[in-house]
C-alpha cells in the first residue's frame, strides 16, 4: 500500500513539474563600450557618479567611443517644520548620456535617464549615520542610473549612426 501511494506521488510531482521553464537568462550581456571608450563628465561634480561610471566603462583614451555625460541634481524639500528644518527631501538625479563614434565622426546614441529617492534626515543636526544613510541612497541611485542606460541599448549590440 505504502509503496503504491509513493509511486503514485512520485508520477503525479513528475508530470506536474515537466513543463517548468527556467527564468535566468544564460546570455551574458555584453558591453561593448566597457575598456573601449573615453568618459568625460560635465554639469555638477560629484565624485561617486564619476567612480562608477569609470569601474562600469573603464577609461580608454584609445578607445572607439566617447561617452559625454551630463550630471543634474534637484532636491526639493518636501516636509518642512515651522523652524525651516526638512523632514523629508526628495532627490531627482538626471544624466544625460551621449555616445559618440571616434572614427565614424558621429553620434551613435542619446538617452536621458532619470532616478529618484527620497530621504528622511533624522535629527536636524549633524547625525553621522544620516549622512552615511544619504550616501548610500545616493550610491544606489547613482548604480541604478547607470544600470538603466547600459541596459537601454537594443539587445546591447553595437550601435550605429543616428
Amino acid at each position: 500500500m505504502i509503496k503504491t501511494v509513493f509511486l503514485f506521488l512520485l508520477i503525479v510531482i513528475t508530470t506536474s513539474c515537466s513543463n517548468i521553464q527556467l527564468v535566468l537568462d544564460d546570455k551574458p550581456k555584453t558591453n561593448f563600450l566597457k575598456n573601449n571608450s573615453s568618459i568625460f563628465v560635465s554639469g555638477k561634480k560629484y565624485e561617486n557618479f564619476s567612480q562608477e561610471l569609470f569601474s562600469y566603462f573603464g577609461n580608454n583614451k584609445k578607445g572607439e567611443y566617447i561617452i559625454q555625460t551630463t550630471f543634474f541634481e534637484k532636491k526639493e524639500n518636501i516636509a518642512v517644520k515651522k523652524n525651516q528644518v526638512a523632514e523629508k527631501i526628495d532627490y531627482e538625479l538626471s544624466v544625460v548620456y551621449n555616445i559618440y563614434h571616434k572614427d565614424i565622426s558621429c553620434n551613435v546614441f542619446n538617452k536621458t535617464v532619470l532616478t529618484k529617492f527620497s530621504f528622511t534626515p533624522k535629527s536636524s543636526g549633524y547625525n553621522f549615520g544620516t549622512d552615511r544613510s544619504l550616501e548610500r541612497l545616493y550610491k544606489t541611485s547613482i548604480k541604478n542610473n547607470i544600470e538603466t542606460f547600459i541596459n537601454s541599448f537594443p539587445n546591447n549590440k553595437k550601435p550605429s549612426c543616428i
